[in-house]
């Protein structure tokens, strides 16, 4: 492996600067334009790494704006590296240290949205794949990056690649955590919502899974005994109050680390004497308990531990009331039994339940050949120990049997994405690329 090492090292300014370059475009999903279902930002990303891949010989492929590949080798046997291009909202961009479309380096850091949470760990696995076709290894099977579109949505690009291509046997993709990720808990998204409106305003929450970092309400109100304090502010415009709720954003998987400004927004307001069912809902059922224990009781198993419910986004005005959740769930317990409890609480609050997602969940054993080979490679590579962990974070692994998310987050390292100042460490970035290229290099030769 000295040889790969070598042109890694060799390309190591090359990689930097396409990242750079890769994270400058503004990526979130925006409603669809033309040809391009996702939004102009998407399909510039896309229509970026295609050209990134053409340059160093690779074979690819670009469908409708929904998905792209990048093929070297040939043969029988696909194996897949599965990435995405798009990326979650910012929020208030003057939060922000660094600008988070600028690819800004500071601190051997890579700054930017996108950095860690996909665009970072696909640079490295494309160059993972320059590294071995540069080497000279034996290119006796096919690798395809798959390049997905709206990853962090509705998953409408990986599902029309499933629809026309041909399924990778096997593969891994860089978006999660080191060593390796065997069991992911099932995702259910849906929307509670009245048909009436209220007489105030509330909106807070950019996307689904995130944990809403922001939350502001407009309306009258006396709120004599508001305590206001770093996540409560209040302002007097006449007889118009509003008040901004600050929280914490994190990805929704790992949401007891975060602050919801929507369950601290209901939590005040009910307190205050300001009510909805839907208020109520909010502030008796979920408020700032991430596990929803009101809801769902003690809601977990062994393998892969409690269920998580997310608030993403509330949206209440004089003409609707809605409120989108996210909701991880135990990987041996099944949709069904989540979206009973639910609608037992929702049904109280005379609340209209709609599912607007499900992924089920997976489970990959550890004598498997795919989780053998991963774990062999990383403890050669670092060392570190290679027991697989498990998730709420719901990968592109899910798209493909036999597939399982791997890094690219190191143990120890803070994990930045989904919020702001997002970053990935460059010594962590061309680690990456070291893992991921010798791990192609094992899957060639097995």
């Amino acid at each position: 492996m000295t040889k790969i090492h070598t042109t890694i090292k060799d390309f190591k300014h090359e990689l930097i600067t396409s990242l750079q370059k890769f994270i400058q475009i503004n990526s979130v999903e925006a409603p669809p334009l033309d040809d391009k279902p996702f939004g102009e930002g998407v399909d510039e990303a896309l229509h970026y790494v295609l050209a990134l891949g053409e340059k160093m010989g690779f074979k690819t492929k670009y469908h409708e704006g929904y998905y792209g590949y990048i093929e070297m080798g040939s043969g029988e046997e696909l194996i897949g590296l599965l990435a995405h291009l798009d990326v979650v909202p910012t929020g208030d961009p003057t939060q922000w240290t660094y600008p988070p479309f600028k690819g800004e380096i500071h601190h051997n850091r890579i700054y930017g949205r996108g950095a860690i949470d996909d665009k970072g760990p696909l640079i490295a696995t494309l160059y993972a794949m320059k590294a071995i076709k540069d080497s000279g290894v034996p290119l006796n099977k096919r690798v395809r990056l798959i390049l997905g579109t709206n990853e962090e949505t509705r998953w409408q690009g990986i599902n029309k690649y499933k629809e026309l291509e041909e399924p990778p046997h096997y593969g891994f993709t860089p978006d999660s955590d080191f060593p390796l990720i065997n069991a992911e808990k099932g995702l259910l998204e849906a929307k509670l919502s009245m048909n009436e409106g209220a007489t105030f305003i509330l909106k807070g929450g950019v996307a689904l899974n995130s944990v809403a970092d922001y939350c502001q309400y407009r309306g009258k109100g006396a709120f004599n005994e508001l305590d206001e304090n770093e996540s409560i502010k209040l302002q007097l415009n006449g007889d118009i109050v509003e008040i901004y709720f600050h929280g914490k954003s994190v990805h929704s998987a790992k949401s007891w680390k975060g602050l919801n400004a929507i369950g601290l927004a209901g939590k005040t307001l009910h307190q205050q004497g300001i009510h909805t069912r839907l208020i109520d809902f909010i502030a008796q059922e979920i408020g700032l308990d991430p596990h929803g224990t009101n809801i769902f009781g003690d809601f977990m198993d062994v393998v892969s531990g409690k269920i998580t419910i997310n608030m993403g986004k509330v949206i209440i005005d004089f003409d609707k009331q809605e409120l989108y959740l996210d909701i991880r769930y135990p990987v041996t317990k099944t949709k069904e039994e989540v979206v009973s409890l639910l609608l037992d609480k929702a049904d109280q609050y005379k609340l209209n339940f709609e599912e607007l997602d499900h992924l089920p969940s997976l489970y990959v054993p550890e004598n498997h050949f795919l989780v053998d080979i991963l774990k062999s490679v990383y403890t050669r590579e670092t060392n570190f120990d290679a027991t697989p962990i498990t998730t709420g974070g719901a990968t592109y692994a899910r798209a493909f049997e036999n597939f399982v998310a791997f890094g690219a987050l190191f143990p120890g390292e803070e994990k930045s994405a989904h919020q702001i100042d997002e970053y990935i460490d460059i010594d962590s970035l061309m680690k990456c690329c070291i893992i991921y290229t010798e791990t192609i290099a094992e899957f060639l030769r097995r």
